[in-house]
This record gives structure tokens, sequence and C-alpha cells, in this order.
């Protein structure tokens, strides 16, 4: 199965950089709200780096820089074969920018959408791709908190995690502190009582979250509590499921809507596999503590695939980390098989603002 993917990048446009950071940009690969993701080629680099440049409007707001500086931060302290791999950054620069490796492919939903459901070794692989991405961005004391298919990237090689946009470092809460705040809203409720909104702690109301993608949120921070790496497992089960569904696992529905069926119903499972589903279900459990951390997930992900695969590699000498690393290539050499991706080709020549005014070109 081919999963193409960008086929050809799209032209430069008028005030796009044709240079940043020593390396020539060849063409566009998206814009979004934060900035515009251009390909570059680099001296001594097969393929494309990705460059991702902060819009100028963004760009003077001191807050956004920030934000865009703490993005790369935390980015480079994660080292993954699941991660697309940092390179550099100027944070200061203006405008801004940061350099990571370039992942040719579809992202799992667009992948999804036109192909279908994902099964047998390429949902595995799947499942264990991100896990170790997860495992390794929570080893570095970060939470990603935007984990869903529009972030995962199908590479020729296996599957790999992008955006760290509204990624943080770990917050150490009072892991007893929500516990008691619901059980005090319960005894209020029996009393008919007022419940208070919240504890009377000014601190945690500096820890609430901004929320993701509706649907694409961990139960604990629609509840507003603080976000922890668990927050993450819930969404590594919620992507897997989609990925054997093919359809969100709590659907799509307004913005209180999605909210309620995450907080209070159990997701859509359709074809996972037995092992996967105690898996995902044990994931998807609606209170943090109740979820494996991912060094457990990832240890279970690689046991499905029997004595014959990575399991016995990762119990290997060395440490854990490396161990469990080399198990997860070895895994997806074997069972990611079903994606050929290839580099898109830079844009044709002369195709500027006027040629795509006029419509694509022939093939």
């Amino acid at each position: 199965m081919k999963a193409r993917g960008v086929r050809r990048l799209d032209p430069l446009e008028p005030g796009d950089p044709r240079e940043v950071g020593g390396h020539r940009v060849r063409g566009r690969v998206g814009s979004g709200g934060m900035g515009t993701v251009y390909a570059a080629d680099s001296p001594g680099v097969h393929g494309y780096l990705a460059v991702k440049v902060v819009h100028a409007e963004q760009a003077a707001d001191r807050r956004f820089r920030e934000r865009f500086a703490h993005e790369a931060r935390l980015l480079s302290r994660v080292n993954s074969p699941s991660v697309a791999r940092f390179v550099r950054a100027d944070v200061e620069a203006d405008p801004p920018w940061m350099i990571t490796e370039y992942v040719p492919g579809p992202t799992l939903r667009r992948h999804v959408e036109r192909h279908g459901r994902l099964r047998g070794g390429m949902l595995l692989g799947l499942a264990v791709g991100i896990a170790e991405a997860l495992r390794a961005i929570h080893a570095a004391g970060v939470v990603h908190r935007d984990l869903k298919p529009g972030n995962v990237v199908l590479s020729g090689g296996g599957p790999k995690l992008l955006d760290f946009g509204i990624a943080h470092p770990v917050e150490d809460p009072d892991p007893t502190k929500w516990i008691r705040l619901r059980r005090m809203r319960r005894a209020y409720r029996d009393l008919r009582l007022p419940s208070p909104e919240s504890l009377p702690d000014a601190r945690v109301a500096e820890q609430v979250d901004k929320l993701g993608t509706p649907g694409w949120i961990s139960p604990e921070q629609y509840r507003r509590e603080p976000t922890t790496q668990r927050a993450d497992v819930f969404l590594w089960g919620a992507t897997v499921a989609f990925a054997a569904a093919a359809h969100d696992p709590f659907g799509r529905a307004g913005v209180k809507e999605m909210a309620r069926r995450v907080m209070f119903e159990e997701p859509d499972l359709d074809h996972l596999p037995p092992g996967l589903e105690r898996l995902v279900v044990a994931a998807m459990a609606k209170e943090p503590g109740d979820r494996p951390d991912t060094a457990e997930l990832l240890r279970a992900a690689l046991a499905l695939e029997g004595p014959e695969g990575g399991v016995r590699a990762a119990e290997a000498g060395g440490s854990a980390a490396a161990s469990g690393a080399a198990a997860v290539r070895g895994l997806l050499e074997r069972r990611w098989t079903e994606v050929a991706v290839r580099p898109p080709l830079p844009p044709r020549e002369g195709r500027g603002l006027l040629g795509r005014a006029l419509g694509p070109g022939r093939d």
C-alpha cells in the first residue's frame, strides 16, 4: 500500500525566505496558525529538513515567542526513533525558526480516511511506535498533551509523532488533591449545600491547562485537573482505537457534547484484536491512576508480538531505553510493511502565484 503524503512541494510565495539558518528552502509543506513549514536542503543530508518559521504577526508577540522557544527546548530533550528529530533553532531571530527532521508521509488521519483502517502488523506497529515515542517524551520530563491522528505521520520506517506546540514540562501536583476535592463535592451534594468551584489554592488555578482538540482531550483535562503523563496514555488509546475502527472513538459533535462523551461514555473499540483491546481499555480508563505508565504500556505492546518478537530484545542487556528502542525498531522492520513513501518532488519551475491561480498542471 502506498501512503503518498505530499506528492510535490508547494512553490514559494513572494515574501517567503529562500534560506534559513544556512539551509536552502525548496518549497512549502504547509501553513497554520503558528507559522509556515518549509522543506529545505542541507549539505551532507539525504532528503529534506523541515523548517518552521513563525508568522510575522505572531513573532511580534512576546508571549508567543516564549511559547515557541518553549516548544524548541522541549523537542531538543527528546531522543526517539518515533519522534521527529530536533536539529536546531533560533528563537531570537526575526522571525524565529526551528529545524527538525522532515518526515515524508501522510498523517494517520489522512491515510485512514483514504485507505481505511489499519490491520494486523500495521496496527501493532502503530501502537508500539507511538508508545515508544511517549516513553521517550516522558523520560525527558515532558507531557505532549496533543496526541491525535493528525499529529502522527506514517513514514516508510514507522509512525512518528510530531507537533510539540502545547507540550509542557511535567508538574508534580499532590496526587490526592483531586480525590479529596471530589469527595468534598460529593459530601456537599449529600448535605444539599452549594458545591465550591475549586479548592482555595491559587497555585492550582495557575495549573489549569489549555484544552486541545474536542474529543482528543483526556477526562481529567476536561475536569480542569492538572495534566500529567497519564493524559498522553489516554490519547494513545484513543489514537490506536481510531486506527482500528477508522473513526473517532467518541464520534464527532459539538464541544460540550464531546466533553460529556469523553468524561462519561465508553469509547468505540471496534476491530481491535483482543490483546490490544485490553491495553486500550486500560489506557482509556477515566481516572489517570487506573492507567498504565508508558514504560508498562510499551512492554505490554511489544509482548503482543509473541516470544519471537521484541520482548526478548527489550529484556536483553543495556539500558532499558536503548534495549526498548532496539526492540521497537526490530518489530517495525518485521511488521511495518505496507507503507511505501517517497519524498515529495520540488515545485515545478515557474509555478508561482499565477500558475496556481490558473489551476494544477499536468503530471
